[in-house]
Protein backbone atom coordinates (compact mmCIF):
# COMPACT_ATOMS: atom_id res chain seq x y z
CA UNK A 1 0.00 0.00 0.00
CA UNK A 2 1.17 3.44 -1.13
CA UNK A 3 1.71 6.08 1.82
CA UNK A 4 0.16 9.63 0.55
CA UNK A 5 3.65 11.86 -0.02
CA UNK A 6 3.99 15.46 1.05
CA UNK A 7 7.03 18.02 0.86
CA UNK A 8 10.20 18.40 2.02
CA UNK A 9 8.53 21.60 3.48
CA UNK A 10 5.74 19.87 4.59
CA UNK A 11 7.97 17.61 6.49
CA UNK A 12 10.03 19.68 8.36
CA UNK A 13 7.21 22.00 9.58
CA UNK A 14 5.97 18.99 10.82
CA UNK A 15 9.06 17.60 13.07
CA UNK A 16 9.65 21.05 14.10
CA UNK A 17 5.93 21.55 14.79
CA UNK A 18 5.37 18.47 16.63
CA UNK A 19 9.24 18.85 18.63
CA UNK A 20 7.80 22.27 19.98
CA UNK A 21 4.78 20.61 21.82
CA UNK A 22 6.59 18.08 23.59
CA UNK A 23 9.72 19.77 24.54
CA UNK A 24 10.52 22.74 26.09
CA UNK A 25 14.04 22.79 24.51
CA UNK A 26 15.23 25.56 22.07
CA UNK A 27 13.93 24.94 18.17
CA UNK A 28 16.84 26.72 16.77
CA UNK A 29 17.90 24.30 14.52
CA UNK A 30 17.61 23.86 11.01
CA UNK A 31 16.18 20.38 9.92
CA UNK A 32 16.60 19.60 6.39
CA UNK A 33 14.78 16.38 4.99
CA UNK A 34 16.42 14.74 2.33
CA UNK A 35 15.92 12.13 -0.12
CA UNK A 36 17.54 8.95 0.57
CA UNK A 37 17.55 5.63 -1.76
CA UNK A 38 14.04 4.81 -1.53
CA UNK A 39 12.69 6.48 1.36
CA UNK A 40 14.06 9.99 2.98
CA UNK A 41 16.22 11.11 6.05
CA UNK A 42 16.84 14.10 8.09
CA UNK A 43 20.32 16.12 8.64
CA UNK A 44 20.09 18.55 11.58
CA UNK A 45 22.53 21.71 11.89
CA UNK A 46 23.05 23.80 14.66
CA UNK A 47 25.82 26.32 14.97
CA UNK A 48 26.60 25.25 18.69
CA UNK A 49 27.08 21.36 19.75
CA UNK A 50 24.51 19.18 19.09
CA UNK A 51 22.24 18.30 22.21
CA UNK A 52 21.89 14.38 21.78
CA UNK A 53 18.82 14.01 23.59
CA UNK A 54 17.26 16.81 21.33
CA UNK A 55 18.71 14.96 17.90
CA UNK A 56 17.04 11.57 19.62
CA UNK A 57 13.56 13.02 19.88
CA UNK A 58 14.02 14.33 16.00
CA UNK A 59 14.85 10.67 14.82
CA UNK A 60 11.48 9.66 16.71
CA UNK A 61 9.73 11.98 15.07
CA UNK A 62 11.00 11.19 11.62
CA UNK A 63 10.71 7.45 12.24
CA UNK A 64 7.44 7.80 13.10
CA UNK A 65 6.47 9.96 10.16
CA UNK A 66 8.81 7.93 7.90
CA UNK A 67 6.83 5.18 8.31
CA UNK A 68 3.27 7.33 7.85
CA UNK A 69 5.10 9.53 4.51
CA UNK A 70 6.64 8.96 1.49
CA UNK A 71 8.40 12.12 0.44
CA UNK A 72 7.04 13.97 -2.55
CA UNK A 73 9.06 14.14 -5.63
Amino acid sequence: MKKPAKTREELEAAIRLEMEDISELPTDLAISVVPHEDTWKIAIMTDGPQDAGRSEMIDAIADRLRAQFDLKS
